[in-house]
């Protein structure tokens, strides 16, 4: 049976629910469930966005200046925090930025086109902690291996908060058989990732949390769903390889 898509807002008050009371950080990251730690450093460009309420959503250092997420996660300032795997490191680099460009053709109702470019106040510092990623030139097919990585809760009832970067292997499914479960998905602009086992997988939230398939950065996670039970069902993620042209125009006119 397909799994309803549900709205943002109501994932997040359901998330909200769930999680502790005491948490610090708001329960709208990304739910690696059964997943391992990273290996330390293994994720140079992954960043951790917050605004005032906390974390947010996460992202990836495209340009010394520029990070890609998703569309969703929009707010008008953010603290970018990059160089740790850790959720709140004080030895990380953080840096704020106060602009935001969207894609012109998102849809807030359907997460279409659901992607993001924030532009940092000042250039990151490059390091062996932080480093940049290379948008994909091809798109890859299914059944490729990928990894996605992530922050946020680690059980599906919300228990555990804001951990280490957790990472959870999935494959690409084809998109004939990710229709079945989202009967509304973009053929060419969505990518469809599942656990080959079907026991461990991302949420609701973590959005922007980078699918890096055979050194590849192809998605990045664009919709969550509820419950968060196994056996887990495929995710929808943005598929990157047809936004380069987007990516780079952006970067360019607003550099």
């Amino acid at each position: 049976m397909a799994v309803p898509r549900l709205p943002l807002v109501l994932l997040l008050l359901l998330s909200f629910a769930l999680g502790s009371a005491g948490q610090e950080a708001q329960d709208t990251g990304e739910r690696i469930i059964n997943g391992v730690v990273c290996p330390r450093g293994s994720h140079p460009w992954q960043v951790a966005l917050y605004d005032k309420n906390g974390f947010q959503c996460a992202g990836v250092l495209v340009n010394q200046q520029w990070v890609l997420t998703v569309a969703h996660c929009y707010q008008s300032e953010y603290i970018v925090q990059m160089g740790s795997d850790l959720p709140v490191d004080a030895r990380a680099q953080r840096i704020r930025a106060i602009q935001s460009f969207i894609h012109h053709r998102y849809n807030n109702h359907t997460d279409d086109h659901d992607i993001m470019l924030v532009k940092l106040c000042s250039p990151a510092r490059l390091s062996p902690t932080v480093n940049t990623i290379d948008l994909p030139s091809s798109c890859k097919d299914p059944g490729t291996s990928c990894t996605v990585s992530g922050w946020g809760v680690t059980t599906k009832d919300g228990e555990k908060g804001l951990s280490e970067l957790m990472c959870s292997n999935v494959n690409l499914i084809s998109y004939e058989h990710c229709k079945v479960f989202y009967p509304t998905m973009l053929k060419k602009y969505m990518l469809c990732a599942a656990p080959p086992d079907r026991l461990s997988s991302c949420c609701s939230g973590d959005s922007g949390s980078p699918l890096i398939c055979e050194g590849s950065l192809q998605g990045l996670v664009s919709t969550g769903f509820f419950p968060c039970t196994p056996p887990f069902d495929p995710v929808i993620y943005t598929r990157l390889c047809m936004y380069r042209k987007w990516v780079y125009k952006t970067m360019k006119a607003n550099s």
